[in-house]
């Protein structure tokens, strides 16, 4: 950025010649126009050492609970896989600055999916329905609130994934009530996590809700 000495103003350009009164500018050191945007770094390694934590906790619980009902390890795999995942869609977003609970999104529906199939190609032992649907939905939801908190550009994309990782966190609930569920805690679960997050999204974020739905839906 130059600046005229004689107009005391600042001309964003490589002219040699102030516009207004002809007169020569001095040559100097030119400024960007548009101002480099830094991340908020310490905010930035506080929010993945939070999810650090939170994933490494999810993952021994898991663990624990599928080796204490069957002395093996089958359903947690999925659980560890959809965090691990996370993880790899996290990474790379932050690298390549793109917008990433669109990733986040499309993984946790691959994963329960894939589960689904798996489970039901062996035996359908209900451990799909009953572990990694609830469980990734919850993660999924608490890890999207958790980057709302830090990463306030988010806020249109917080919106309509918080919302619609929300409904389908309800679909434990409505299993639970016609009984195709045999573990009722995951369930519940799942449930709260989404009903406190919907609230919170009705009280506070209504208009913006209804705006993204029906911008992204057409309705």
């Amino acid at each position: 950025m130059k600046k005229c000495l004689k107009c005391k103003v600042d001309i964003a350009s490589n002219t040699d010649i102030c516009p207004l009164c002809k007169t020569p500018i001095e040559t100097g050191q030119t400024e960007d126009v548009f101002p480099k945007i830094s991340f908020n770094y310490k905010h930035h390694y506080l929010l993945l050492n939070i999810l650090k934590v939170c994933s490494l906790i999810a993952i021994i619980i898991c663990v624990f609970i599928n080796f204490t009902i069957s002395r093996s390890i089958t359903w947690a795999w999925f659980v560890i896989a959809g965090i691990l995942s996370f993880w790899l869609t996290l990474v790379t977003a932050l690298k390549g600055r793109k917008h990433f609970m669109k990733m986040l999104f499309a993984e946790m529906l691959l994963i329960i999916i894939v589960s689904i199939i798996w489970d039901y190609f062996t035996g359908f032992n209900f451990w799909s329905i009953n572990y990694c649907l609830p469980f990734l939905c919850s993660i999924y939801t608490i890890a999207i609130m958790i980057m709302r908190i830090f990463r306030s550009n988010l806020a249109k994309e917080f919106i309509f994934y918080a919302t619609i990782n929300s409904m389908i966190g309800l679909v434990p609930g409505i299993l639970l009530i016609f009984n195709k569920v045999t573990v009722v805690w995951p369930s519940y679960i799942s449930v709260i996590v989404s009903i406190v997050v919907l609230v919170f999204l009705t009280v506070f974020n209504k208009r913006q809700v209804k705006n993204e739905l029906e911008r992204r839906f057409h309705i």
